[in-house]
């Protein structure tokens, strides 16, 4: 009961479907917002969101970066010489394809197809997807052409333990273990950072499920998430 389960990979992919429905409406309201200003509309947005983005014109180069972004970019996945760079040969080609796109408004409908995915040396990937502006203010002369969001997979902060203590009515160890929680790692390792026997993990946990109402760790965990 207490080991990450199935439901939680389920929550997970839920979670992207949300999120990537939520990004396609956001660039669609960009669009709508104003052609020059759409880019940073969008990147500012989600960087409220702590969402890493990038906007490109119509020939691939970047022109705004979320500070998000800023966040995640290491020799893998940066920005060199005004232009996304890619370490992986295989998601360079693809992403380069893709932006050849760019300047063929005839094309654009196919670039939303599948994500990029960046494997990197001893890290998790990152996953790279292409959004294009288009509606009654796009043109093919707009300045921002399409935006690039980025999902650097690996454990997540969780919310802030002293916010998780005050709206839950946790203890400060509780609190600690919630937020550990909330970032999907299991109850052992918790325990190791925590430097606490699983027994006392264990008993943690239970009294956080009897104050949050939850009774499964995917629940608990859905429900921490939801906490700014």
């Amino acid at each position: 009961m207490f080991g990450m389960s199935s439901d939680v990979s389920h929550y997970r992919a839920e979670e992207e479907n949300i999120l990537t429905s939520f990004t396609q409406r956001l660039i669609e309201l960009a669009a709508l917002a104003g052609a020059g200003g759409a880019g940073t509309f969008a990147t500012s947005a989600l960087n409220m969101l702590h969402l890493p983005a990038i906007a490109l014109d119509r020939r691939g180069y970047v022109v705004d970066v979320n500070a998000a972004a800023d966040m995640i970019f290491d020799d893998y996945v940066k920005i060199k010489d005004k232009r996304l760079f890619l370490r992986d040969p295989e998601a360079r080609a693809i992403l380069k394809a893709s932006l050849d796109a760019l300047t063929n408004p005839a094309n654009l409908k196919s670039l939303l197809a599948e994500p990029i995915i960046v494997q990197r040396r001893d890290k998790l990937p990152v996953i790279l997807r292409i959004w294009f502006f288009e509606g009654p203010n796009h043109a093919p002369e707009q300045d921002v052409q399409a935006l690039v969001t980025l999902n650097a997979l690996g454990p997540k902060p969780g919310p802030p333990a002293a916010i998780l203590a005050k709206t839950f009515q946790l203890t400060a160890p509780e609190a600690k273990l919630a937020c550990i929680i909330a970032r999907g790692a299991p109850l052992p390792i918790a325990a190791q950072e925590l430097k606490i026997s699983r027994e006392a993990a264990r008993n943690q946990l239970k009294s956080i499920f009897a104050k949050t109402y939850t009774h499964r760790q995917s629940e608990l965990v859905a429900l921490l998430l939801q906490v700014e």
